[in-house]
């Protein structure tokens, strides 16, 4: 054997070790790549969802304002308005009172109309049965 492959004997593994640790790192490294990115897509797409109850909660005091302001709470009645016309407020309450007796006429009616329909289907029924047997 030559003198002059004599020291490549003792690169050769290390070139090699640096090879195999370049392709591992690269892979690890694309790895890390779409990990963090798949991180920051998730802190986009949920974070608000998360984490915007608090960021409202501790937002600016227009903000804080804005999300407590009264006529933004939906579950509960507007609080009644005074128009200062007794004549207006004369012919809305008498209007809104007859409103609602025609709607609990049309809703006895409804409910007539439905046991009568049924009555109908009852006696249908009733009839094929006595006329099948």
């Amino acid at each position: 054997m030559p003198l002059f492959f004599f020291p490549l004997l003792f690169v050769v593994p290390f070139v090699v070790l640096a090879m195999i640790l370049f392709f591992v790192g690269s892979i690890v490294m694309r790895l890390m790549f779409f990990v963090a990115i798949a991180a920051f897509a998730g802190l986009i797409l949920f974070g608000t969802g998360l984490f915007g109850v608090l960021v409202r909660a501790l937002g600016s005091g227009v903000r804080r304002a804005y999300w407590s302001y009264q006529n933004r709470r939906f579950d509960s009645p507007a609080p009644p308005r005074d128009l200062d016309n007794a004549a207006f407020e004369d012919y809305r309450r008498a209007t809104m009172t007859k409103l609602d007796s025609e709607a609990q006429e049309f809703r006895a009616f409804l409910a007539k109309l439905r046991q009568a329909a049924d009555a109908a289907d009852f006696k249908a029924f009733l009839n094929s049965r006595r006329a099948g047997s």
